[in-house]
Formats: structure tokens, C-alpha cells, sequence
């Protein structure tokens, strides 16, 4: 779907050198936050030569560069919105535009650290995971400000704090989901609540069916059904409703990392398509996946 089979990191418009987020429009279009490139590329359906739609391959921070970008997603006007990390800003490139506009960066009142992933929801909300603060920041449309709807305290394991925040993700009903990696956990969080509930993983590391070691992503479906990108164990787990019942991996289930098809290596990011087929940035093999779920619903 991206990047060599030979699992071998590129610059051309073929390859990709440690992707870290992805999105996938309503027409299929895949969007890959090329990170070691700094560049979003575009894939249409069934291409595996992408398209550069931001970053000019240079790192730094001018209107059309980026440095260290970790989260790319499409707002309901078609614009390209940006986790421009290491120069801890949010960017929107208009549709067709390769020079950015800042929506938000970093300042003494809007505290913005290195921010490891991005969301917007059915309302335009912006989401942000920011794992220097140990918080996930919501930006409305047209405020620059954010506003702390998950952790924000020191680091811990309380159910209202976070320790190293990496993916985030919100469902139609406003419902946020963040992946809480040094807490090896994914917790959950009711609209207006600064409170959690552990909904994956069982806050020590390891390989069984109730265990993570550095959970990346997380997405849920239609069926509430939680999957998480468990890079430490270079797996896809999934949890129903029933948390005490434990995980069932569902890619990369060799039990060892590598770069056959059957394997991952470092799993990064996962999506969802219009069909329900889960796509996944294969972060150590340099290349995005993409699998069809038996029992999979979403939408």
C-alpha cells in the first residue's frame, strides 16, 4: 500500500523512511505522515507512488516545511491538518496549498510539547496527544487555544493521569480513547470527564492476552471492539466490551518481529476505511498494510 516489500527505507516517491501516522479519505485516498522524509504523501487507490502534499522534503520550519511530523488527518473541508511535532505546531494546508498556515503552536498560555498524534472529530475538533505534558489537548475551529481533556497533571498511573500519551482517537459519540504508553494501558473518557477507565491492557508490560508493551494507536468500531497497535510485541490486539476477558491478537501473531507478511515490526498507527479494512503503518519495516478483520465493523 506504501514503502518496499524489501522492508528497506527510501526518499522516492516508491518508498518511506519510518511512517508514523496515516489517514484514508472517503474516496480511498491514503495520506502518509512520512516522518524521516518530512513529507505527507498521498497514495489514490491502487497507487504505489505517492504524491507529495506538504513538507518539502527539507526539514525546518518555513510555511512549507515541517520537522519531525507524527500525525496527519483530513478536515471536513478537504484541508490537510498536521502534527508538525518538532516544531511543536498544528498545520493546515487548504487543498492543493503546499505552504502551511499555523492554527496553534506553542506559547506560555497554550503549552504544546511533542506531540505524538492527531484526531479531529465529526465536529472539526482537533485533537492532540502531547507527550512531553502527559495530556491530550482538543483545539475548536478557529481557536488556537486548546483545552485539557485528558491528563495534564504529572505523570502517573491515577485514572486521571497519563504517563507518555502517544495515539488518541474519538467516536461519533465524542468518547476519546488514548493510548497511555508508559502506563502500558489505553483508557477511556466520557465527554466532560477528566476521569478514565481502563479499557486495554493491564498497566504492566508484557506478551499475554492481558498485557501490552508500548501501546501506539488505538481505533474502535461499530461493535465498541478496541484495537491497539502493540509496538513492544509487533502486534494488533483487540478487546471487546468485556476488558476483564483480556485481548485477542489479531496481526502479526507469529509472536516474533519481522518483515514477512504475516509479520510487523514496530507497529506505529492503525485506520480504518469506508469498507472496515484496517490500514497500519508498519513503522520498522517502512511500509503501511493493509488487512481485512473477520468481525470487524466499522461503519
Amino acid at each position: 500500500m506504501g514503502g518496499n516489500s524489501n522492508g528497506i527505507p527510501g526518499s522516492n516517491l516508491e518508498s518511506l523512511s519510518t511512517p508514523v501516522s496515516i489517514f484514508i479519505d472517503n474516496d480511498d485516498n491514503l495520506f502518509v505522515c512520512d516522518r524521516d522524509n518530512v513529507r505527507i504523501l498521498k497514495f489514490t487507490p491502487n497507487s504505489t507512488t505517492g504524491i507529495i502534499v506538504a513538507g518539502n522534503g527539507t526539514a525546518g520550519n518555513e510555511s512549507n516545511q515541517l520537522r519531525g511530523p507524527k500525525g496527519v488527518a483530513i478536515d471536513q473541508y478537504g484541508d490537510i491538518i498536521v502534527a508538525d511535532s518538532d516544531n511543536n505546531r498544528i498545520q493546515k494546508f487548504v487543498n492543493g496549498s503546499t505552504s502551511g498556515i499555523t492554527l496553534a503552536s506553542n506559547s506560555s498560555i497554550n503549552p504544546l510539547g511533542q506531540m505524538k498524534d492527531l484526531h479531529i472529530d465529526v465536529n472539526n475538533n482537533i485533537y492532540v496527544t502531547d507527550y512531553d505534558n502527559n495530556q491530550v489537548v482538543k483545539f475548536i475551529p478557529f481557536s488556537s487555544i486548546g483545552v485539557v481533556v485528558a491528563g495534564g497533571r504529572p505523570a502517573g498511573p491515577g485514572t486521571n493521569q497519563l504517563s507518555g500519551p502517544f495515539g488518541n482517537f474519538v467516536d461519533p459519540n465524542g468518547t476519546l480513547y488514548v493510548a497511555d504508553d508508559q502506563n502500558f494501558r489505553v483508557m477511556k473518557y466520557f465527554p466532560g470527564s477528566l476521569n478514565g477507565t481502563i479499557v486495554a491492557g493491564n498497566g504492566t508490560a508484557g506478551s499475554n492476552a492481558y498485557q501490552l508493551t508500548r501501546s501506539m494507536s488505538i481505533i474502535v468500531d461499530n461493535n465498541g471492539y478496541i484495537y491497539v497497535a502493540d509496538y513492544g510485541n509487533a502486534r494488533v490486539m483487540r478487546w471487546t466490551t468485556n476488558y476483564a476477558a483480556g485481548g485477542v491478537c489479531v496481526i502479526g501473531c507469529t509472536g516474533t518481529s519481522g518483515g514477512a507478511a504475516t509479520q510487523l515490526r514496530n507497529p506505529r498507527d492503525l485506520k480504518f476505511d469506508r469498507h472496515g479494512n484496517i490500514y497500519l503503518t508498519d513503522q520498522g519495516n517502512h511500509r503501511i498494510q493493509k488487512f481485512l478483520i473477520q468481525g470487524c465493523s466499522s461503519g
